[in-house]
């Protein structure tokens, strides 16, 4: 049998690390909106492809370009990166605004006293359409301060609801990431990934919506945030949620979700 090489992970590793360390400076260092999504990606990949070139001295370099092509070409790494396009196009082309029309719509309706609880169940709602948990925190962080500011609840109550519900609903999304390489990886169906994820991910929600109810209700209501929407601009958000539950493929999801932005954003 062939021992693996511990060696062999190192452009995984530098690729990580470097894209990382740059997303939490842009995010959190430089106040980037959506800072790990201005990453230059196409660099950090350039780099650890370089340092894989430079490993095993002991095959020619033309040999190395025709393993890499090989597997580049594969259908699975083909699918995989065009869905990753797919789902990058979608996050961009929908952007804040179908985000905070969620969040306004909700907090208009559903009374102040649960406005803690509306925040959780936003970021559910856009981090499962959008697939970043980071970028859902990025859009609804400041709802969450300016509810905080308005009705009194606690800044750091109402910002970690938003980072609970951004994680739960990429846990479950079906444009996430690490869903898609997962699924493609494993050869399983993304629905099947769902069902057996929402087994994992619902209990832990609800005794979170519990924690929440039971930390916010009974506090004095200074205000309410209240601002303008657009229902319209929730469409994109439910062709990929429906579609990802009804076993659509997610690439066709995603092209009918950007071209549905698209159509709005005009």
């Amino acid at each position: 049998m062939e021992k693996g090489n511990v060696k062999a992970l190192l452009p995984i590793g530098v690729f990580l690390v470097l894209y990382l360390g740059l997303g939490v400076l842009f995010e959190y260092g430089m106040g980037i909106p959506m800072g790990f999504y201005n990453i230059p990606i196409v660099v950090i990949f350039l780099v650890a492809l370089l340092v894989a070139c430079v490993q095993n001295r002991k095959l020619p370099f033309d040999d190395k370009l025709a393993v890499m092509g090989r597997g580049i070409g594969d259908k699975t790494i083909v699918t995989m990166v065009l869905i990753f396009m797919a789902a990058g196009i979608f996050v961009g082309t929908v952007g804040r605004d179908s985000a905070e029309s969620v969040a306004y719509l909700m907090l208009s309706v559903i009374p102040a006293e649960f406005s803690v609880l509306v925040l959780f169940v936003v970021s559910c709602f856009v981090s499962l359409a959008m697939g970043t948990s980071v970028g859902t925190i990025t859009l609804i962080t400041p709802i969450a301060v300016a509810v905080s500011a308005a009705s009194g609840f606690d800044l750091p109550l109402c910002v970690a609801s938003v980072m609970g519900g951004a994680m739960f609903g990429d846990n479950l999304s079906f444009i996430s990431d690490t869903t898609i390489a997962a699924c493609q990886g494993q050869g399983c169906q993304m629905k099947d990934k769902f069902r057996e994820n929402f087994k994992i991910a619902v209990p832990a929600a609800l005794a979170t919506l519990a924690i929440i109810l039971a930390l916010s209700l009974g506090s004095d209501i200074n205000g309410t945030v209240s601002h303008d929407y657009d229902l319209i601009q929730l469409v994109p958000y439910l062709i990929v949620l429906v579609g990802g539950i009804v076993g659509v493929n997610v690439f066709v999801v995603l092209l009918l979700g950007i071209l549905s932005g698209s159509l709005i954003m005009v």
